[in-house]
């Protein structure tokens, strides 16, 4: 059994990496299409990934070299039905009418081997009815397609990479496969509600612009600017030939008037780039386009508490001003979290000073 922990592990890690990359783009689509965080939706999304990509890899995992594979004899393919059941019945003892002989018959290789290829695809039949609304036939076709796709590229030897099959490639396997993803139709039927269900989400065509869609404008914009910063350090680099720590910080402060206050006076709509990517925009208390003087206001005083403060530190050798400045961001989180506390919802208190309020487009 040991041999599945490895590609079990190796799979959900190369998941797990492809959801992080996929992650911030998903949630810029859905925020733009849907106006909201789908979480059902996306957690299905996610398992799918993990399952998928598991499964492939027990399929395919441990690779040998090349080197090897060239040394090994060429593998027979089975291609007569069934074997499994006559191998079972010689190589594990069982009897049917003797008990005695049942588990130790269920723990020999000869059957757990056959068990784990229904158990491979049985999620994928879950999958293809609970999620991808598929018939009983569909269902079966599509996972006999799926093992099938398992079988050849253990036959061609990972697609023709290796000179031959370092694996045994099965015809038993597409029966059992199949099989496995026809008893995954059945049990999204009895497990159905148990399952989460991606229709509860629910779009939210909404003015409100949540925390996590800020900070991910915040988070675009601030790619931008060390964009911006990076290609000013080359220019200065070229220019003077030394790179000094002050220089530094007052590239990366020009850097963020360019992203912060330039691009959105410059703007029809007066918006970042995050802004526009993220379909959020800033109004007055009356729900109009703020006044210049407000949104430059708001977006200094943004871009200085989650910008400029965090990033700068890291520029700085005094010891002093980096506690100084670690302090005032340690306050500004304080008091952003004791007024939401006590308002019961997350309040951006700088908001109604300057008048400016972030609000989502619908």
């Amino acid at each position: 059994m040991s041999i599945y922990i490895n590609p079990i592990a190796n799979g959900i890690t190369v998941s797990l990496m492809i959801i992080y990359l996929a992650f911030i783009p998903v949630l810029i689509y859905q925020y733009r299409k849907n106006g909201t965080f789908l979480v059902r939706k996306n957690i299905v999304l996610a398992s799918f990934a993990v399952y998928m990509i598991t499964a492939f890899f027990m399929t395919l995992l441990p690779l040998p070299s090349i080197e090897a594979v060239k040394n090994m004899a060429p593998i027979r393919v089975n291609y007569h039905p069934f074997l499994f059941v006559k191998t079972f019945l010689n190589e594990s003892g069982f009897i049917w009418n003797e008990m005695g002989t049942w588990f130790r018959a269920f723990c020999s290789p000869s059957f757990y081997t056959v068990a784990f290829n229904v158990l491979l695809t049985l999620p994928f039949g879950v999958y293809l009815r609970k999620y991808f609304n598929k018939g009983l036939f569909q269902t079966a076709v599509l996972g006999f397609l799926l093992s099938f796709f398992y079988e050849a590229t253990q036959y061609t030897g990972v697609w023709w990479i290796y000179p031959h099959a370092f694996r045994y490639p099965d015809v038993d396997d597409l029966i059992v496969n199949t099989l496995g993803t026809v008893i995954g139709f059945y049990a999204a039927g009895l497990f159905d509600k148990l399952l989460p269900d991606p229709m509860k989400d629910k779009s939210l065509k909404t003015e409100y612009a949540s925390l996590l869609r800020r900070l991910i404008s915040l988070l675009i914009d601030s790619i931008f600017v060390n964009i911006v910063y990076e290609l000013l350090r080359v220019v200065v680099l070229l220019a003077a030939g030394k790179k000094e720590n002050t220089i530094d910080i007052v590239l990366y402060l020009i850097s963020v008037v360019i992203i912060f206050i330039l691009i959105p006076c410059i703007s029809k709509k007066k918006r970042t780039f995050g802004m526009t990517i993220l379909k959020l925009a800033l109004r007055d208390g009356k729900g109009n386009v703020p006044r210049l003087s407000g949104m430059i206001m708001h977006n200094l005083f943004i871009a200085f508490w989650l910008n400029v403060a965090v990033n700068i530190i890291g520029m700085i050798d005094n010891a002093w001003i980096i506690i100084f400045l670690q302090l005032v961001v340690l306050g500004f989180a304080a008091a952003l979290l004791i007024i939401s506390i006590k308002n019961k919802r997350v309040t951006y208190f700088w908001e109604k000073f300057f008048d400016t309020y972030m609000k989502a487009d619908l």
